[in-house]
């Protein structure tokens, strides 16, 4: 199903369900793909892929340096606070808490996040572009009627914004 994802694309999702293993669930929801892409978007993956996969290399390929976020400082800080998630960046600082090492089992997707990834296909089945987060984001944004949308859309996030972030990535 995730042939036509990026690899930036597959570690949103990895990171998802890290995200929500961490906080015990039972299936990976639409917050924890939203939680993941944020971490993505504020160059986060080289601090959380140390503390998944000690002593492994890290990837720097997508820092953020060489793009730019498209979330503000401040609706990232928000958005996370509204995730009840911890607002700071995560850094490859020594933390007190020991987070979970890398799953060894798959976990089940949430329906909301079912139709989000069917939502991601019906929107890139006319075309071969490889999936980016962006257009994960732009799926959730679509679903109009979900939790979710509803915080983007207050936070300024609107199918939009999305597609002109996605137009200026091609």
């Amino acid at each position: 199903m995730f042939e036509r994802y990026s690899e930036r694309a597959r570690r949103v999702i990895f990171t998802a369900l890290w995200s929500a293993r961490r906080r015990g669930a039972l299936y990976i929801e639409t917050e924890d793909l939203l939680h993941a892409m944020i971490r993505y978007d504020r160059g986060e993956f080289p601090a959380i892929s140390a503390e998944l996969f000690p002593g492994a290399p890290a990837h720097h390929e997508d820092s953020a340096e060489s793009r730019q976020p498209f979330f503000s400082g401040g609706v990232a800080k928000n958005l996370l606070r509204e995730l009840h998630e911890d607002p700071d960046p995560v850094s490859t600082a020594p933390r007190g808490e020991k987070l979970e090492a890398t799953p060894e089992s798959d976990m089940p997707v949430s329906h909301s996040l079912q139709k989000v990834f069917y939502l991601v296909a019906q929107a890139r089945q006319a075309d071969t572009k490889t999936v980016e987060p962006l257009d994960m984001l732009a799926a959730i944004v679509d679903d109009q009627d979900t939790r979710m949308a509803q915080l983007l859309r207050e936070h300024g996030i609107t199918p939009k914004k999305v597609a002109g972030a996605l137009d200026s990535e091609s």
